[in-house]
């Protein structure tokens, strides 16, 4: 299993869960702009 940084300082990039829209983004960017469903952070591992 891999661990990811924890570091909240700088960017991150997120993924949007229905169309696959990707953002990088300093904080949560929250819904996707293209679609209206919900981004994750794709440095968080799916089980």
């Amino acid at each position: 299993m891999y661990d990811t940084d924890s570091d909240s300082d700088g960017e991150s990039t997120y993924e949007c869960l229905n169309c696959g829209r990707i953002v990088t983004a300093e904080s949560y960017p929250g819904t996707c702009s293209e679609c209206g469903s919900e981004f994750r952070n794709r440095g968080t591992m799916i089980e």
